[in-house]
């Protein structure tokens, strides 16, 4: 897997004969990527139908060039690093996927291509995986959504469980409590809309009974309407078994 990509290599000298790569991944442009939603990149590939497959690669490979230098700047001087895309991992992947379709990469090359921008948590939980599973693109995605889950839901329960103790006075247990919940609410990827149904989604958890409760959260819903569908799936579940319990007890008392 360490050994180099000889399509990664002719890109890159394709896009060095170019000069100037197509704008959908210069410079700084970390932050519209994340904005890509799916559909939007199809929306604009439909618009720039001009560009060639090989452009969308070099687009591709200068996206990652930024990401492999997070503090160059690109050029401003003292400009503050650039956020690590994987703050927002589902809307990342989305638009890898959305990338990855324009290219036309097969499948099952689709690892090899996001190896390369795979940092923090994301990272983390594809090394925990084992060899065979890391070659499998839905099980590299499951596991990385799965540690970015657990990860705010950390961030959520050190939020609400901190104390004031813990803290240098007022101020340092302000700054503590605005850096969890940022890392729990990801204010900057999310509007307001979204970060309304994280809170009545807490609050739904919290209230509902703990047998449901805990088997509502181990699927780890990221809405109401999910948690809700969840819920009722269970309640659901439950009267089937009393009910079959009830029948069977009715057959076996029947003459």
């Amino acid at each position: 897997m360490e050994k180099e990509d000889p399509t990664r290599a002719k890109i890159g000298e394709e896009s060095k004969g170019r000069g100037k790569s197509p704008h959908i991944f210069q410079a700084g442009s970390i932050e519209e990527f994340l904005q890509r939603r799916p559909g939007n990149l199809m929306d604009q590939q439909a618009e720039e139908s001009s560009l060639s497959l090989a452009q969308w690669e070099a687009q591709w490979q200068e996206f990652l060039r930024s990401v492999e230098n997070p503090h160059s700047g690109w050029g401003i001087p003292h400009s503050p690093p650039k956020p690590s895309p994987w703050e927002d991992a589902k809307a990342f992947l989305a638009s890898f996927e959305q990338v990855a379709e324009a290219c036309q990469w097969p499948q099952e090359e689709w690892v090899i291509r996001l190896l390369p921008a795979l940092s923090g948590e994301a990272a983390k939980a594809f090394n925990r995986l084992i060899a065979r599973d890391k070659e499998d693109y839905g099980k590299v995605k499951a596991a990385i959504l799965r540690g970015d889950a657990l990860c705010r839901e950390k961030q959520r329960q050190l939020f609400r469980c901190f104390c004031y103790q813990e803290a240098e006075g007022p101020r340092g247990a302000y700054s503590r409590l605005r850096e969890m919940c940022h890392g729990w609410l990801r204010v900057e990827n999310h509007s307001k809309e979204q970060i309304l149904e994280l809170l009545i989604l807490e609050q739904l958890l919290s209230v509902l009974p703990s047998e449901i409760q805990s088997r509502v959260r181990e699927s780890s819903p990221e809405s109401c309407f999910q948690a809700v569908a969840l819920a009722d799936e269970f309640l659901l579940r439950q009267e089937r078994q009393v009910t079959d319990v009830a029948w069977s007890t009715i057959c076996r008392l029947s003459p």
